[in-house]
């Protein structure tokens, strides 16, 4: 376990000294330093120009859209074939319904199953009446 601190701490030693060489030449920091901060101001001033110019860019075609728009509104056409298109769709939805309430009015008057086994259970009573009948003499 100590050789392991050992090793540990030998390690972090390493480091701190490389860490030393790297922040005791301070002239060569501080040029970094400034020459991030020059870039990210570079860049900055690029993206604000090219936020600038979507900008500009948006203006002018919701300009275009709304201008094409009111012209497509005054549109007696478009007019007609909206007002076309809202009376189908509410004639679609007549006819879903309707075919709903027959679909459930016809399930509601199928009587096949019923009558089924009213055959049935006449079939049988005759059967059993026949041969009850059959045992007996007639008059």
């Amino acid at each position: 376990k100590l050789k392991e601190e050992q090793v540990i701490l030998a390690q972090k030693v390493a480091d701190m000294e490389k860490e030393l060489a790297v922040y005791s030449d301070l002239d060569k920091l501080r040029s970094d330093a400034d020459d991030k901060k020059n870039k990210l101001n570079d860049d900055r001033v690029i993206l604000q120009r090219r936020r600038d110019t979507f900008k500009k860019l948006m203006q002018t075609l919701t300009m275009r859209y709304e201008g094409l728009k009111s012209q497509l509104n005054e549109n007696e056409t478009f007019t007609q074939l909206s007002n076309l298109e809202k009376k189908w769709q509410h004639h679609e939805q007549n006819n879903y319904s309707m075919k709903e309430f027959i679909s459930a009015r016809t399930q509601e008057c199928d009587y096949t199953p019923i009558s089924r086994r009213v055959y049935g259970s006449m079939e049988d009573f005759n059967n059993k009446l026949q041969t009850h009948m059959s045992g007996k003499t007639s008059y």
